[in-house]
């Protein structure tokens, strides 16, 4: 029996059909690449919906039950309202970033309401920046935190009635931060390309050599960790013209540590 399944990867960017159709192409072989193991199973997009741009595959052979649990834990996929509960952990990226001053929203594909996750200010100062009294906008500046910006979060309050989440930042995205701050390592967030064609960047301008590690979050959104003396901006400045509809941000620990002291 075929198995259905929408992905969490949510594709932005691409305004052209023909860009759609190689995003697709790139999309199925990322797929292929995660289950070639299994090559008696056979994953195939369906369709990439329209009204929230992320691709509902279907699954046949016999590993399907296997393969789709796989998917759900490697690249995610969409979750009902009714279903979320409290202590859920999700992956996520932040949306709207600086609109409120009240919090930060983040889209973890929870669907039917579409309902965005809030992590508020208070939560946000207590686990950021030791509980000191400082804005959204102060915090958001330090962490350089745009939209797209992958996190994991745990959910702590749900209201069915209001149709409204609230969570906190959990520990694989503390991690990283507390992991950049004690080594003093930069790093640099990209959205909007896969992480193949962040490689192809990195060799051509030759920066590969200054890469500790990639982590890729989604399907278009990559964190670089740079190796010790080794600046964000400047890497930014070199791989940036490669990659014209990404964006390109920097994390510096030196900025964090301020909120600290």
């Amino acid at each position: 029996m075929v198995k259905s399944l929408v992905l969490y990867d949510k594709i932005y960017n691409v305004h052209k059909e023909k860009d759609k159709k190689e995003l697709s192409i790139r999309y199925s072989k990322y797929l292929n690449e995660l289950t070639q193991s299994f090559s008696n199973t056979k994953i195939r997009i369906k369709k990439l919906r329209q009204f929230d741009n992320r691709f509902e595959v279907l699954i046949s052979g016999p590993e399907e039950v296997f393969i789709l649990n796989m998917l759900k834990k490697k690249v995610g996929t969409i979750v009902e309202f009714d279903k979320v509960e409290i202590g859920d952990v999700y992956k996520g990226v932040l949306v709207d970033v600086g609109k409120v001053g009240f919090g930060i929203f983040v889209d973890c594909a929870i669907l039917n309401p579409n309902v965005d996750v809030l992590l508020n200010l208070y939560d946000l100062r207590t686990q950021l920046c030791k509980g000191r009294n400082v804005p959204m906008t102060e915090i958001i500046s330090a962490y350089d935190f745009i939209d797209r910006f992958p996190v994991h979060i745990k959910i702590t309050s749900i209201d069915k009635e209001k149709e409204q989440i609230q969570g906190l930042l959990d520990k694989q995205t503390l991690e990283l931060y507390e992991k950049l701050v004690k080594e003093n390592l930069e790093a640099v967030f990209m959205s909007g390309e896969t992480k193949g064609q962040l490689k192809k960047a990195l060799v051509k301008t030759g920066h590969f050599r200054d890469i500790a590690s990639i982590v890729r979050y989604g399907f278009l959104e990559n964190i670089v960790i740079l190796r010790e003396n080794t600046t964000a901006p400047g890497i930014i400045a070199d791989i940036g013209r490669h990659l014209k509809n990404c964006k390109l941000n920097a994390i510096r620990p030196e900025r964090i540590k301020k909120l600290f002291y």
